[in-house]
């Protein structure tokens, strides 16, 4: 910044809460101006003699990566943290803690308990460029520069910036890491002559699928077919579609229902954002579960009980030329041999259905949403009710916790990889490339970009309850490989849902769906428990 003549001009910077870069004070020499001083730029904020303390909802492994980042920042505020070994089962728990590492499907459960800090706009979004005030018709790129932005709030994601951190108008929380799923093959069997032959005389072309009927045609081909050309007959499709700890295979069966519908004018999914209605149980879904119960035809034995785990272990192996899983899990995907891997993003539809008029529709440019597991992935954020000093001290930890440099360190983790948040990320492939070194990095980074910097994508349910709703959703699931029909499964799931939500408060639970789609009015406060 240059020092102005014969002006004075505004100090403009970070607020105290959310600097690390001062902007200098630069004053000219007018009269009620004070002579004009060097440019003094002072480092990041300091909290000499604050202590705080950090928990994750679920899965502490996540806290291994902000452990290694401890250091950093205590060093560089002159502050104490300390990190909490066991996770936080209980949110009654949560007041134990100062800030709060969480996946993004326990949001509206915290909102719901006034348990989380409104975070302000001033600690992530840079001020405006400052105009001369002595010259208001000036060019703008006469205006003076506006401050260095270390956060870069607009590298995120929209998904990530304007969803999953956000609920209604606020946000509650800054993005650490993602989950995206995406389709995962094998380079050999999509590269061997012998089945690019087979395939053809079927009318199939060795590629990734557009559609999802195209994977399912793609999964029969390879299946009981001898694809690697070791002697031995192998399988199509390895996919999680039992009990599943880490909610991939409702989220696998949820991806391909939004594919059939979620509507391009419609916010709502999975129920009706004005009754709280389930449409659970509505003919995508329907159409969705036979689709997906059908899989068990076309991958391993016992594949109809396999997590996610025991999928990437069958495509590990050699014995799947297919998997669904989460694109961060890449690390996972390489077995003996060395066989090129190739990814590309879940398909989509050519149809899709209209819930209002309950009516299909034709869609030529290709239906093709990305429902995020986990409510869109994991965050941080602080505790509500902290005195002001700690408070400051939260709010700049959290945001350092998801500046650009360390949530890219935070992703890599090897114990707890998480997709990126950041664009400028996304085009670097998985979290470790070393740990998936034949992956294919353009196509990870195809795949993973063009799911999360989409035009439509869904974050998973994120209203109070959204675990016991998805464990609902589990055993209907489970039904329906068992061999009910999925139509009666799905009618049994939705009468849970909805007697869940009465069990809440209808009128409260509509508040908190409409809020978690981020684009529906609400009042600024929700109706009483229980209404």
């Amino acid at each position: 910044m240059r020092l102005r003549g014969l002006r004075c001009v505004e100090s403009r910077g970070w607020s105290a809460r959310g600097s690390w870069t001062a902007i200098a004070l630069t004053v000219g020499q007018i009269v009620g101006c004070s002579a004009p001083e060097a440019e003094k730029p002072t480092g990041p904020p300091t909290f000499a003699g604050v202590s705080l303390s950090l928990g994750a909802v679920g899965d502490p492994a996540v806290l291994a990566g902000v452990t290694a980042a401890r250091g950093e920042w205590t060093a560089s505020r002159q502050a104490e943290l300390s990190i909490a070994k066991s996770p936080i089962a209980d949110l009654a728990d949560v007041q134990g803690v100062d800030l709060i590492v969480f996946p993004g499907d326990a949001l509206g459960e915290l909102v719901d308990r006034d348990l989380l800090e409104v975070i302000p706009n001033s600690l992530v979004i840079p001020p405006a460029p400052v105009a001369d005030p002595l010259r208001p018709n000036a060019r703008k790129d006469e205006a003076e520069e506006a401050p260095e932005d270390p956060y870069k709030h607009d590298d995120l994601a929209p998904a990530f910036r304007d969803q999953v951190a956000r609920y209604g108008n606020d946000r509650y929380a800054l993005p650490m890491g993602g989950s995206v799923l995406v389709l995962v093959y094998r380079g050999d069997a999509f590269a061997s002559e012998a089945n690019k032959k087979g395939a053809a005389e079927q009318g199939l072309t060795l590629e990734a699928p557009r559609t999802w009927a195209e994977l399912d045609a793609l999964a029969r081909f390879f299946q009981g077919r001898d694809w690697n050309g070791d002697g031995e007959p192998d399988f199509g499709l390895a996919a999680a579609l039992g009990g599943d700890a880490e909610g991939i295979a409702n989220a696998t069966f949820l991806s391909r229902a939004a594919a059939l519908g979620q509507h391009r004018d419609q916010y709502s999914f999975l129920f009706d954002s004005d009754a709280m209605t389930p449409r659970i149980d509505a003919p995508p879904f329907v159409e969705a579960l036979g689709a997906v119960a059908a899989w068990k035809s076309v991958g391993p034995p016992g594949v109809e009980s396999f997590d996610a785990a025991a999928a990437r272990k069958a495509f590990r192996e050699g014995r799947t030329a297919l998997l669904i899983d989460r694109a961060e899990k890449a690390g996972d995907w390489e077995g003996p041999g060395g066989a090129a891997i190739g990814v590309a993003r879940l398909p989509g539809s050519d149809r899709v259905f209209e819930p209002l008029r309950k009516t299909w529709e034709t869609d030529e440019s290709l239906n093709q949403p990305a429902y995020l597991p986990f409510g869109g992935g994991w965050l941080v954020g602080v505790r509500a009710g902290l005195e002001a000093g700690k408070k400051a001290a939260a709010l700049d930890l959290a945001r350092y916790l998801s500046s650009p440099d360390v949530s890219s360190r935070l992703r890599a983790e090897h114990d707890f990889p998480m997709a990126p948040v950041r664009a400028s990320q996304m085009g670097k492939g998985p979290p470790d490339p070393t740990a998936a070194p034949n992956v294919d990095v353009r196509l990870w980074s195809n795949a993973v970009g063009r799911s999360l910097m989409g035009l439509r994508v869904l974050p998973g349910l994120r209203i109070p309850e959204a675990d016991a709703y998805l464990a609902d959703l589990s055993k209907g699931r489970a039904e329906a490989l068992a061999g009910k029909p999925p139509e009666a499964a799905l009618r049994d799931v939705a009468a849970a849902w909805s007697a869940r939500t009465q069990a809440l408060g209808p009128k409260r639970q509509v508040w908190h769906y409409r809020r978690s789609l981020n684009t529906l009015p609400t009042s600024p406060q929700p109706p009483e428990r229980g209404k």
